[in-house]
Formats: C-alpha cells, sequence, structure tokens
C-alpha cells in the first residue's frame, strides 16, 4: 500500500486544483470526509475512527490501532438562482432582466463541484504517529452567463486551493494526546467583470440607439501563491465514555501574483498589467465532544470559530505602473476594490451514530452554519448567507482491512438580498451604477470514502 501513496497524493492534488465548495460560511470548504460529513461533521476533532483525524484534529493520529489510508471526494450539486435584479449603469440608465436581447439573469451562476481529499497515517509505535493530509481548504466558485446583468460587477470568481499537511501524534498519557501539523498551501485565483464602456443613456439622443446597451469589453485578473500555515490538536478522555477534542488552525496569508488584462485591448494602447491580489485565509479554533452513550450509540458536538473578520477587501492592485490602474481611477496603483468587510462566525452541529451491527454503522447530524457577511456589504461574487445542513450517512465494514463510507447532506439556505454599489478606496460610494437583486441557493453533496487498515 505505501507506494501507492505518492500516487494517491498526485491525483489528490491535481483534482483539487479544480475544487470548490459551499459547505462552510465564506470561502472555507468543511467536505474533507465522507465519514465526517455523515454526522454533519459533529464531533470531528473529538474521534479518531480513520485516517482523516488528520484534518480534523491531528492530535488524534496515535489513538489509532494501526497505520491507514482514507481517500475519497465529495460531489456538490450547486443551484444558484438571481433573480428580480434591477441595474443602474454609470450613465443613470435602469435595466432589467425583462429587456430581452440585452442583458440575462445569468444562468446556473454556480458550477457543480468534485471535491477529493486524501490521508495517510504511519504509526511508529503505540504511542507516536506520523501523517499527510492532501486536501482543498478553501474555495468558491460563481460564474455568471455572458451578458448577465451581474457580469459589470462580478463575471467569473473563481478560488481553489490544495493543502499538503504533514503531520506528527503523540500520546502523552492513557487519556490525553496531542499533534501538530505544517500547511503548505498553494492557491490559485481569477477575478473577471464585463465593462459598460460606453453606457446607455436615453437623455443623450446620440445614445439613443439600442447599440449602446449591453457590455463592449471584460476585465480579466488571475494569479496564484504558495503559503504557510501550521495547526495544533488536543484529545482528552474526560472518562471512559466522555471525549473533548480541541483542534486550531492558524491565519495563512496569500499574495496572488499574475496579471491584469482586458480580453479586447482597446487598440493595443491597454496591454497586460503585473499585479497581486492579496487574501486571508481565516484562522480557526474547534472544540467538540463525542460521548460513548451505550455500546450502540455514540453522541457528537462541536462548535467552530472562525476569524472572518480578517477578511475586508477584495483588492486588485498593479505591482508596476500602468494604463489599467491609471484609467481605473482609484488611485495609487489599485485596480479594484470590492469592500467585503466580513464578521467573526460560530458554526454549531449535532450528530450521532448507531451501530447496527458488525459490518454497519448508521449516522445523522445537523449543522447551522453563520454567514459571514453583513447584507450591507454583500457583493454579487460572494452571495453568502446563514445555512443549515441536515446530513444521513453509513459505514460498511467489508472485512479486516477496507471498509466504505458514503454520505448525502441537502443545504437550505434563505434568500439573500442584495444592493451592491462600486467604492472608492475610503469605502464611500464612487458613481452612481448600483446592482438590486435577490438570490436563491441550493446545495446536495454527495461523498464517497474507502478506508484501508495496514
Amino acid at each position: 500500500m505505501n507506494k501507492h501513496i505518492p500516487v494517491l497524493a498526485a491525483a489528490v492534488a491535481a483534482a483539487s486544483l479544480f475544487s470548490a465548495g459551499v459547505q462552510a460560511g465564506g470561502f472555507k470548504i468543511n467536505e474533507q470526509s465522507a465519514s465526517g460529513a455523515g454526522r454533519a461533521f459533529a464531533g470531528s476533532a473529538a474521534i479518531a475512527k480513520d485516517a482523516s483525524v488528520v484534518f480534523f484534529n491531528p492530535a488524534g493520529m496515535s489513538r489509532l490501532e494501526q497505520s491507514q489510508a482514507s481517500f475519497g471526494f465529495t460531489f456538490l450539486n450547486l443551484e444558484g438562482e438571481f433573480k428580480n435584479g434591477e441595474l443602474i449603469n454609470p450613465a443613470g440608465a435602469s435595466s432589467n432582466t425583462a429587456e430581452a436581447g440585452v442583458y440575462n439573469d445569468g444562468g446556473d451562476f454556480m458550477p457543480d463541484k468534485v471535491i477529493p481529499f486524501g490521508y495517510y497515517v504511519r504509526k511508529l509505535d503505540e504511542k507516536m504517529a506520523v501523517g499527510l493530509g492532501i486536501f482543498a481548504p478553501f474555495g468558491t466558485s460563481t460564474d455568471y452567463a455572458q451578458g448577465s446583468l451581474a457580469s459589470g460587477f462580478a463575471d467569473e470568481t473563481m478560488l481553489s486551493a490544495i493543502d499538503i499537511q504533514p503531520t506528527f501524534s503523540y500520546q502523552l498519557t492513557d487519556t490525553f494526546s496531542v499533534g501538530v501539523g505544517l500547511d503548505i498551501v498553494y492557491a490559485k485565483g481569477v477575478l473577471s467583470k464585463e465593462l459598460d464602456l460606453a453606457p446607455y443613456n436615453p437623455s443623450v439622443p446620440a445614445y439613443n440607439v439600442e447599440a449602446y446597451k449591453g457590455y463592449e469589453n471584460t476585465f480579466e485578473v488571475s494569479g496564484d501563491d504558495i503559503a504557510f500555515g501550521w495547526n495544533f490538536g488536543l484529545m482528552w478522555d474526560v472518562t471512559p465514555a466522555t471525549t473533548l477534542g480541541l483542534a486550531y488552525r492558524s491565519e495563512i496569508e496569500f499574495e496572488l501574483e499574475g496579471d491584469s488584462e482586458l480580453k479586447q485591448p482597446i487598440g493595443g494602447t491597454l496591454p497586460k498589467q503585473a499585479s497581486r491580489v492579496p487574501l486571508t485565509g481565516p484562522q480557526s479554533a474547534t472544540l467538540s465532544v463525542a460521548h460513548q452513550l451505550n455500546d450502540r450509540v455514540l453522541l457528537l458536538g462541536g462548535a467552530t470559530w472562525t476569524d472572518w473578520s480578517s477578511f475586508k477587501y477584495f483588492d486588485i492592485i498593479g505591482t508596476e505602473p500602468g494604463l489599467i490602474s491609471a484609467v481605473s481611477g482609484l488611485g495609487e496603483n489599485y485596480i479594484g476594490h470590492i469592500v467585503e468587510k466580513w464578521r467573526d462566525t460560530v458554526s454549531v452541529s449535532f450528530g450521532a451514530e448507531y451501530m447496527l451491527n458488525q459490518n454497519w454503522t448508521l449516522r445523522a447530524g445537523y449543522a447551522f452554519d453563520e454567514s459571514p457577511v453583513k447584507e450591507a456589504y454583500r457583493t454579487a461574487r460572494v452571495p453568502d448567507n446563514d445555512r443549515q445542513w441536515l446530513t444521513a450517512g453509513a459505514t460498511y465494514n467489508l472485512n479486516p482491512r477496507w471498509s466504505f463510507d458514503a454520505a448525502l447532506a441537502y443545504l437550505f439556505i434563505g434568500t439573500s438580498k442584495l444592493n451592491e454599489q462600486n467604492k472608492g478606496l475610503d469605502d464611500e460610494v464612487k458613481g452612481i451604477d448600483r446592482l438590486t437583486g435577490e438570490y436563491d441557493i441550493n446545495a446536495l453533496g454527495i461523498s464517497f470514502q474507502a478506508n484501508y487498515r495496514m
């Protein structure tokens, strides 16, 4: 089995670069195991049943009875609808999706996604273990149809990341274990918007023609970066039946460096401009509890605090003088400035497992995930809102070496209202263009995981 680990790692790494999710609020991804998904990830930092404990709490690695590997994926069927939209362009003209042939509603702007993960734990002795995790810690993806009413504020937004996490765990006493890990994260992002270079103005006779309606160009910035973070975990058996787990992940600072460009350069006068997009992956802390009620029933719960207030802006900054930043009108070499000003959040989850027999374990869970987005700062790029999850899953033990997990999760999210305007570097409204409307978002997640004990 060991010789297959590098192949598994390469496969998960390649697939993760195309992944994004909506399980957690903001741009954080929770879909890191099928066994955890079945119980809405309740108690995940307080139990050690398979190698996915590398992600949820590295302290649990030393509690596994033997070396093992876990690998799998989550398929997210996503649906996003923008409705009742109205756009006021820079000239003050109002448009909506009822104007056939000019704008559209953006279609289903949330593409379906596959999120892979893989973990390996090697037991060194009864007290020590090392591990490796490969997973997608962050991701978001919205992509409106060309000519969307929203495209003047947000066309495509894509963030994908892969985390390679080596870890170490030690059992200090019979009831207390610790773990620590290093996060090596590669992140890649794309931001684009369509441009209305000659905005339609019905009060000016020269503009009172259909040719002036719609967009004439597209702006896009892309970049990538490698950054580092760390994590640690504690696991303590308070009683023979009750375990507490604490897991912490540090903040990770990215500088996504690349180029800004117009897809149709105007007379060749606006070449690409080197630029950067600063982005912070927030720190977080999870407290979990697991209680073995009897031989068959395990009760689980937990809460996660996430420092989303560290994410204040989507900024695009030129790293060299250029015409694109000069014509943006923002100053200080800024090409784009989107105010987010997110807030810290706490998510909670509850779940249970029932051992039906030696071969089957059933599980279910509920999670409430608070959105970091304040309604006053909601944007078309990340139209987030509070969400609730109902989940169910099962484990099947095929033989002493192989077991398989599957889970189903359904997302409930309320209608989100949007009232977005462009802002200057002082965060005050800049210009008269405005986008209003409502969002309906739904998601169904299907997870599968295989576990091999060595």
